[in-house]
């Protein structure tokens, strides 16, 4: 049997709102400013043509070819022989190059220290854990009826050009399926660029997706290639697209429709490739109603909708998931994680969940690093309840579903963990800070003087 070929690709965050990732393979990637780039920079401090990237063998090697200088550990380098985990600079930007390593890792797999089986039951903890590593396809991991779904789903929609609209909560794990659509597609060996629509300002959306001229406005000193020019060719992922602004939705819709847009502050039109995913934890169905999205827009965005189930709605997941994490975190410290007690077990697949994978995730690498035993018991997970019991009883509580208690007590732990900081417990519970503030309010919690 042939080996699989290790993953590598580059990663790079272009603003607060906007990254690209592009995969490697065979063939030389050019990165620069220009538009016959594969990576495209949008800074004038990066040469046209900047540096190229070539393999040889199973290594790949970093070439400067630029007046300006690539540089990495901060020094200037001619040539560089690339390994996972490096990051290097170009002009203002810090690129990540990584690589899935597919060796057997020196670590002990994570288990359950006794008697907690998953469906179908395993007879073995290694068979355990081969089982959960099987189930990892696009990223998603579980044995669920919805997720198997979910997977074949994504096989299908990847290879054709549709836009695709990803529903689901915040955290369920949208971004990975979008990923999954475009490394089965054929755009895989093209860039695939996020755009993060909650996180970027109503005055500067506009010039982060279609770019601008310069002296387009107040501190456009600089033409900018927007995130439809970088992604030519690829794929653009417009996650939380409930969150663009009204007014901006015909362009958007316009640039979809006639695939053609204009920077902001200029006169010519340019032609773009461009395949567009979207995501929402909004419905918009509903936004539609309300007339603060438009219809027009909405059918053209959702030729094709995929569902991402909530964690509650697959709890045969969780023990999944929580061992795949440990996993994870096993690789990175470079010993064997703790394992899971039947009782730390047993609490985490009681628990909704509001957050999601993303929160399960974060739960688990709070109570590795907070536990001094090697065994993680439930009540190393009493984080989870701390804030429920804290605001137990009050009366605004009785009338909350359990759903609805569930995401209140998630956010007011991701409140406290950030220190009430507004700003980071949005990203950190992957939404907009508007949306955040329209939850504090629906759940009464007030807002305290160091808001930020």
């Amino acid at each position: 049997m042939i080996p699989a070929e290790k993953s590598a690709k580059l990663t790079v965050s272009i603003s607060n709102g906007m990254s690209i990732e592009i995969r490697l393979g065979l063939r030389e990637i050019r990165i620069g400013r220009g538009r016959e780039a594969d990576l495209q920079l949008p800074d004038p401090s990066v040469s046209r043509l900047h540096a190229r990237i070539f393999r040889v063998g199973e290594q790949y090697f970093l070439s400067d070819t630029s007046k300006n200088g690539t540089f990495h550990d901060g020094k200037r380098i001619t040539q560089l022989l690339l390994e996972g985990g490096q990051t290097f600079r170009i002009g203002p930007y810090q690129i990540h190059f990584s690589r899935e390593e597919l060796s057997a890792s020196s670590v002990d797999p994570p288990t359950v220290s006794s008697g907690i089986q998953t469906e179908p039951p395993a007879p073995s903890t290694r068979e355990k854990t081969q089982s959960v590593s099987s189930t990892i396809t696009f990223g998603l991991i579980g044995n669920s009826p919805v997720i198997t779904k979910l997977i074949e789903s994504i096989r299908r929609v990847g290879t054709s050009d549709f836009p695709v609209l990803i529903e689901g909560e915040t955290g369920s794990g949208k971004e990975l399926v979008s990923r999954g659509i475009h490394e089965i597609s054929r755009r895989k060996d093209r860039p695939f660029v996020v755009v993060n629509c909650g996180a970027i300002s109503p005055e500067l959306i506009e010039s982060e997706l279609f770019g601008h001229e310069k002296g387009a406005f107040t501190g456009a000193t600089a033409q900018r290639r927007g995130a439809f020019e970088v992604a030519h060719g690829g794929t653009l992922f417009l996650d939380e697209i409930g969150e663009l602004p009204l007014p901006l939705q015909p362009k958007l819709l316009r640039a979809l429709e006639q695939k053609e847009i204009k920077r902001v502050g200029g006169n010519e039109i340019l032609l773009v490739d461009v395949r567009i995913l979207a995501a929402t934890n909004r419905n918009l169905r509903e936004e539609v109603s309300k007339k603060t999205f438009r219809d027009d827009l909405y059918f053209r965005i959702s030729t094709i909708t995929l569902h991402v189930p909530p964690l509650r709605d697959r709890r045969e997941d969780i023990l999944p998931l929580a061992l795949h994490f440990l996993s994870d975190i096993g690789s990175g410290i470079g010993y064997s994680a703790p394992t899971l007690s039947d009782s730390a077990a047993e609490f985490l697949g009681a628990q909704d969940w509001p957050g999601n994978v993303r929160e399960l995730r974060n739960a688990i690498q709070r109570a590795v690093v907070m536990s001094e035993a090697g065994v993680l018991q439930a009540e190393d997970f009493g984080f989870l309840l701390h804030a429920q019991a804290s605001h137990q009883g009050s009366p605004s509580d009785l009338s909350l579903s359990r759903w609805e208690q569930s995401e209140k007590t998630n956010i007011l732990t991701e409140l406290s963990r950030q220190k009430w900081n507004k700003t980071r417990t949005a990203r950190e519970l992957g939404i907009a800070k508007s949306t955040l503030f329209e939850k504090l309010k629906k759940y009464g919690i007030r807002l305290q003087e160091s808001d930020r």
